[in-house]
């Protein structure tokens, strides 16, 4: 809806300079419903904040675990913001959910024009993510509440690989140490997360040696989450955000790749994500509406990508009505049908009663899916990574079992035998089936041992797609990485960088990045970018 963009982009301009007493006077107002035992030491705080001793922030290390909150609902917001900040770039990009809406008359991010449009996709985890992690660090938290700041580093470079597999160059190593800090490149970048990824690591592990309960006393309460405040499901997800920058550098970096991936296998590493943790996802209360079911029911702003239907539908997949819903359009009505990306749509009648997305009003928000690190072993196990755990196809079976598990799908057995083939795309809303496409690729669902390692790396990568639905920066990263899935490419493109045929590499940074860090911004892009901060620049791991 053009009314929801438009608040956006003054939201954008007041993030800027969003002031930093009004933020603590938000999260102490969270701080009160989080903490129920120390809520008789802040009578009066809704009349007269200002009066809040150091003595009762300090309770329990709630002055730095006031800020995780925020952080973490910022990854991927679980507000509507999301919609500039993922779901009209990177959700459209993996093929995941495309807009039936023709947003600033088609010349948009879905048509691979980002410069100078919707600054969320940099700003919200840069403001909301970095700041506060920025705000723990010179309060010295880091060294008073080792255990939060480790909490608070997992969180940081969560966001600080999205940043930089989303633009490349970041000032991640060097945030805050100036007003115009150095931009580190993508490959200094991934080292510098590397570290902090092993330092929260060590910490929590030092933290559940010393006292088990010192998650339950100290960050439970501020968990967000659904790891509601384990330090060790933590741990795992840090692994398993490790393990997932390692594979994406084994083609540019195989040594690195090789020595990070093996800490995130070790036993002594504390484990990674798998069906008994769930996916790590994000709610900022339990009434909270999920943004995704704003915009597919509210807005009819988001609809389900013909990828997700052909797919799905072509390998009798159990998940397609999990993830969709039967579209309502006459032409199409109660078949499963998506829109290709970056389509030409004179009007959103057009589209907006193809297939929704089958999500619950106030599901949380998920950032990284629970099968993942499944596929991710397999991957290793086909490097000759040490202790990935099982051999490729068992480690495959096994991602594609859990995300059935915990997607509710049942059948997930018959379809590890399933020989079927992606279905061919059929739109009947235009003129001469201009938009229909045959099957992209003929692999399968059904592992072969006798196969190529690249057809097995298709089944991997594809099997991780359709797991990770709706998270559309991961997935938009691997098909940079892999070229898998085979995907749709747009079909109205109006950037002359990125024509028909082609796809997009990275977002341009914010206007107001490349003005207001001119020196730094100007030398990143002619270093790291070839010279250009254009969308069809590739950096780093991409193929």
């Amino acid at each position: 809806m053009f009314a929801s963009h438009r608040i956006y982009k003054k939201k954008d301009m007041k993030m800027k300079y969003f002031n930093k007493r009004n933020y603590k006077l938000l999260c102490l107002g969270l701080l009160v419903i989080a903490a129920p035992s120390c809520t008789k030491d802040f009578e009066g705080l809704n009349v007269n904040t200002g009066n809040i001793s150091d003595a009762d922030l300090a309770k329990d290390g709630a002055e730095a675990a006031f800020l995780l909150p925020i952080m973490m609902n910022n990854i991927v917001s679980s507000a509507t913001n999301m919609q500039t900040q993922q779901n009209l770039q990177a959700e459209s990009y993996a093929n995941y959910l495309e807009a039936p809406s023709n947003f600033i008359g088609n010349v948009n991010t879905t048509t691979y024009v980002t410069r100078g449009i919707w600054a969320n996709s940099y700003n919200l985890s840069t403001n909301n993510v970095m700041n506060n992690w920025l705000t723990m660090t010179k309060k010295g938290y880091d060294t008073k509440y080792p255990d939060l700041y480790a909490i608070a580093l997992i969180l940081k470079a969560s966001a600080g690989q999205r940043l930089v597999d989303t633009f490349g160059p970041y000032p991640y190593s060097k945030y805050g140490n100036t007003a115009e800090p150095k931009f580190d490149s993508p490959a200094e970048a991934y080292a510098a997360i590397f570290i902090d990824l092993q330092t929260a690591i060590t910490a929590l592990q030092a933290a559940e040696a010393a006292d088990p309960n010192a998650d339950v006393a100290r960050f439970r309460k501020w968990d967000k989450s659904t790891f509601k405040g384990e330090y060790r499901t933590w741990i795992k997800l840090a692994n398993t955000i490790r393990l997932r920058m390692a594979t994406r550098i084994s083609t540019v970096d195989p040594a690195k790749a090789k020595a990070e991936g093996e800490k995130s296998l070790s036993a002594t590493s504390g484990g990674l994500m798998d069906l008994s943790t769930g996916s790590f996802s994000v709610q900022a209360s339990s009434t909270a509406t999920n943004p995704h079911f704003t915009m597919t029911n509210a807005w009819s702003d988001t609809r389900v990508s013909a990828a997700v239907i052909t797919y799905l539908q072509g390998y009798g997949d159990g998940r397609l009505s999990v993830y969709a819903l039967p579209a309502t359009d006459p032409a199409v009505a109660g078949t499963y049908r998506g829109i290709r990306p970056g389509v030409d749509r004179p009007t959103k009648s057009i589209y907006e009663n193809y297939s929704k997305y089958n999500v619950a009003e106030f599901a949380p928000m998920k950032v990284v899916d629970g099968a993942e690190s499944y596929f991710l072993r397999a991957e290793a196990s086909m490097k000759g990574w040490a202790n990935a755990g099982g051999t490729p196809q068992s480690l495959y079976e096994t991602g594609i079992k859990a995300s059935y598990t915990l997607n509710g799908a049942a059948g997930a057995d018959a379809y590890l035998s399933s020989t079927s083939m992606q279905a061919a795309y059929v739109d009947p809303k235009r003129p001469a089936n201009q938009y229909d496409s045959p099957a992209l690729t003929t692999n399968v669902v059904k592992w072969d041992n006798a196969a190529s390692d690249e057809i097995k790396l298709e089944k991997i990568i594809t099997q991780k797609w359709i797991a990770m639905f709706p998270e559309g920066t991961e997935a938009w990263s691997e098909f940079r990485r892999t070229g898998y899935p085979k995907l749709y490419p747009i079909m109205a493109p109006q950037n002359p960088k990125l024509p028909l045929g082609t796809f997009i590499k990275r977002l341009t940074y914010p206007v107001l990045v490349a003005s207001s860090s001119k020196a730094a911004y100007d030398a990143a892009v002619a270093a790291h970018l070839s010279g250009r901060d254009d969308e069809d620049v590739k950096f780093y791991w991409m193929k």
